[in-house]
């Protein structure tokens, strides 16, 4: 598997949303109620976090994640790139939404795939295009380099492919 991968827009539609809505509400009530002391620090506080957040999801719509027989890049303002020979860590985790699993498979979540060399990581979540696909050729290329993967990782990738 070769290729160019992104995260699709309609991923990145709501955490614009959010990220606008909590800046708006958290600067707006600064700037109309002018709260004394800690309330303007806590609400100063809380919208720089979801300014950050906002910047974040720039990012992610900037960024493309490239893949190749040579190695995984990601493309964008906080690039990164990986070649397979220099691969030293592969952990893919699951974040749940809900609490405990409907059926026997894990509902409500996402996932972040870690990929690392001895200087760098690249996280990928699982909004992005082809993340299956891309989540199997690391896997592939950790085992070609004997590479050890905690028992959760082996799970998430088991259930990735089901």
């Amino acid at each position: 598997m070769t290729g160019s991968h992104r995260y699709p827009l309609r991923s990145l539609v709501l955490a614009y949303g959010g990220g606008s809505a909590g800046l708006a509400f958290s600067l707006g009530l600064l700037a109309i109620a002018r709260p004394a002391g800690a309330v303007a620090w806590v609400l100063a506080g809380v919208g720089a976090l979801f300014l950050v957040y906002f910047a974040r999801t720039v990012c992610r719509q900037l960024t493309h994640i490239e893949l190749d027989e040579a190695g995984i890049r990601a493309v964008g303002p906080l690039g990164a790139a990986i070649r397979w020979e220099d691969l030293c860590l592969l952990q893919l985790d699951f974040y749940s939404t809900r609490r405990g699993f409907e059926g026997g498979a894990m509902q409500g979540g996402w996932m972040q795939l870690k990929l690392g060399d001895a200087r760098r990581t690249i996280r990928i979540d699982s909004d992005l295009e082809g993340f299956a696909a891309l989540a199997g050729r690391a896997a592939h290329e950790a085992a070609r380099q004997g590479l050890a993967l905690d028992a959760a990782t082996q799970s998430n990738l088991e259930a990735l492919r089901a």
